[in-house]
């Protein structure tokens, strides 16, 4: 399955004259895109969009969120005024956006005022629902300020779910160009006398991986954990890591392989050479990784 959705938000400020405004947007929950009324431009947010997305979708972008943008704060304001809220903090917020999986699709937009539910579009009676009967003069000011329900499901429709699929087909082109992954290993060793090898992978483009432990040149998944998640590093990219026991001396038999996106890795768990190899460099990329992750150690055993 994969996801598109915005989230826009009108503020209103006291003393600060035109609301603010703030939105963004997700790619399968993962923020991408950001937009506010100062700049009024669509911006990618994340290593993964700069430079991977055509400017005529910015442009696209940029232009559809300008008009939401318009509805919004013309619409906080006619909402305030029939509450009688001509000051304090006050906010109109819209959630909308559509999902694809396989030959199913499903779309939404929802709106808010000051944190409550407020209207939801009806795709079958292209009507808008009030969550609460009692504004009903509320719907209306929505209706005669906010966008035509024709248009409304023309973007659930048609404008949403092309906008999601050129995203993606961004996304799958970089993958092809991509960096490998950096990879790492270290080790732990233990007053026992038993010694844990970790494998780092950072600067994954996609969450999409294989770390496996190779003793020997042979796969040794059933001596090894990790997360059994790959997670977002908060700029785009994704990390992961996988573990395994062995006995002092047995390291030069250990390497890490890592499989991403049609490349292969394969980093060897000798960590004195790897040192004199990169000055010293895994060390601090191992400080880094620690600090984001903390690997849960399991008891295994080195099969000779």
């Amino acid at each position: 399955p994969h996801s598109l959705h915005y989230d826009l938000m009108a503020l209103s400020q006291e003393g600060s004259g035109q609301p603010q405004f703030l939105a963004l947007g997700y790619l399968d929950d993962e923020l991408f895109l950001r937009y506010d009324g100062n700049s009024r431009r669509a911006e990618p947010w994340g290593l993964r969009m700069k430079g991977h997305v055509e400017p005529e979708t910015w442009a696209r972008e940029t232009e559809d969120l300008q008009e939401e943008e318009q509805q919004l704060r013309r619409m906080l304001a006619e909402l305030m005024g029939q509450k009688g809220q001509d000051r304090g903090f006050h906010t109109l917020q819209a959630t909308l956006g559509c999902e694809l999986q396989g030959n199913n699709s499903g779309s939404f937009w929802h709106l808010g005022y000051d944190g409550q539910d407020l209207l939801t579009f009806d795709l079958e009676t292209l009507t808008w629902k009030l969550a609460e009967p009692l504004n009903q003069e509320t719907k209306m000011l929505w209706e005669r300020h906010g966008p035509r329900a024709d248009l409304v499901k023309t973007f659930l429709h048609d404008v949403c779910p092309a906008q999601l699929l050129r995203h993606l087909a961004s996304l799958r082109n970089q993958l092809v160009d991509t960096d490998s992954p950096k990879v790492t290993v270290t080790d732990r060793k233990f007053p026992v006398g038993r010694i844990t090898l970790t494998c780092w992978a950072f600067n994954l483009c996609h969450p999409t991986a294989i770390l496996t432990w190779l003793c020997d040149g042979e796969p040794t998944q059933q001596r090894t954990f990790g997360p059994e998640a790959i997670l977002p590093s908060g700029d785009g990219t994704y990390q992961t890591w996988v573990s395994t026991w062995v006995l002092p001396g047995q390291e030069p038999r250990f390497t890490c392989h890592v499989q991403h996106c049609s490349r292969n890795t394969t980093v060897s768990a000798d960590i004195e050479r790897q040192a004199k190899e990169t000055g010293g460099a895994a060390g601090l990329t191992v400080a880094l990784a620690a600090s984001v992750l903390t690997p849960v150690l399991m008891l295994l055993t080195c099969a000779r």
